[in-house]
């Protein structure tokens, strides 16, 4: 009975490890992942990532909230270089109000590091903007965590620091 029973778990585990690296549960994981922002088709995070950081500055600039709200996750979070942490739905809605207003952000630097599913970028950029009537322009480094869902990617996390020329 003992030696039917270690053959019984033996066949599940290999049948639910068969399953696992078959394509069912891919296509399962892709088709209940959201609409985002494509990915490259040959798996090049790193260009992926990269171009994706493009994307959102020239999205920031032109104030194309339908592209923010595909590259900016639902539980995004964000801290600005203030400290004062803010949600999706207030990065979006203070560009749509002209809170924040940004007549120019250039990336000068970008650096991505990929962990499976979760890549780190790393960026510094050139913005001439203005916050509440107040001029932001400035030199600023930003740290942001996309999350791969299938061949797509969003950004969760992003933390800013303004970068001060002289030190």
């Amino acid at each position: 009975m003992l030696k039917h029973g270690r053959l019984v778990i033996v066949v599940l585990v290999v049948l639910v490890s068969a399953f696992a690296t078959s394509g069912w549960l891919q296509a399962a994981r892709r088709a209940s992942a959201p609409i985002l922002v494509s990915a490259t088709a040959a798996g090049n995070v790193e260009a992926a990532i990269t171009q994706l950081e493009r994307d959102w500055a020239k999205a920031i600039v032109k104030k194309d909230v339908t592209a923010l709200d595909r590259l900016l996750a639902d539980e995004f979070n964000g801290t600005s270089p203030t400290a004062h942490t803010f949600p999706k739905s207030v990065a979006v809605g203070e560009l749509k109000s002209g809170k924040y207003v940004v007549q120019s952000m250039v990336l000068d630097e970008i650096s991505v590091n990929v962990y499976g599913n979760v890549a780190v970028a790393f960026t510094s950029q050139k913005e001439q903007s203005q916050y509440a009537g107040n001029d932001t322009s400035g030199h600023y480094h930003f740290t942001d965590v996309w999350v791969g869902k299938g061949d797509r990617w969003q950004v969760v996390a992003s933390h800013g620091s303004r970068f001060n020329e002289g030190h």
